[in-house]
């Protein structure tokens, strides 16, 4: 009993994060920082969100206005205005 319980488990944690389920954001603008971009991203809902990509945060890529991305998430601060989303990488759709 306690296999199958762990199973589903497994099962439940692995699905819920694959990349296959992740959002897909479209990138509105692109601010230059000190140490990276910030991206300010817009969901199919319409939701605005930003994220910062930097060398150091170990989640850079080139992006331009019009990208569309898919994020591995960190954390989600959404209590900030825009929502702010900390992501581990970025993902640059064709």
């Amino acid at each position: 009993m306690y296999r199958r319980i762990l199973g589903l488990l497994l099962f439940w944690v692995i699905s819920c994060n694959s990349p296959i389920d992740a959002p897909i954001f479209s990138i509105t603008k692109i601010e230059q920082g000190k140490d990276g971009k910030t991206l300010f991203l817009e969901d199919a809902k319409g939701t605005v969100y930003t994220t910062v990509i930097s060398i150091p945060n170990g989640n850079y890529v080139d992006v331009e206005v019009g990208d569309r991305v898919q994020l591995e998430i960190n954390e989600i601060l959404e209590d900030m205005d825009p929502i702010i989303i900390v992501s581990k990488s970025v993902t640059v759709l064709e």
